[in-house]
């Protein structure tokens, strides 16, 4: 039974790792700026003008 646990806690790790390795370079290769460029957010002060 402990090695069912083990083996879990393992697979989540690597899960988390693998996850967090892909949104790492994911980030990387899809810039933030361009979507703010592209599709500006609005404020109040914008619908005065």
């Amino acid at each position: 039974m402990a090695g069912m646990y083990v083996t879990l806690i393992g697979f989540i790790i690597i899960l988390g790792l693998v996850c967090g390795v892909f949104i790492y370079f994911l980030r990387g290769a899809l810039p933030s700026e361009d979507s703010k460029r592209i599709d500006p957010i609005k404020t109040e002060h914008d619908d005065f003008h």
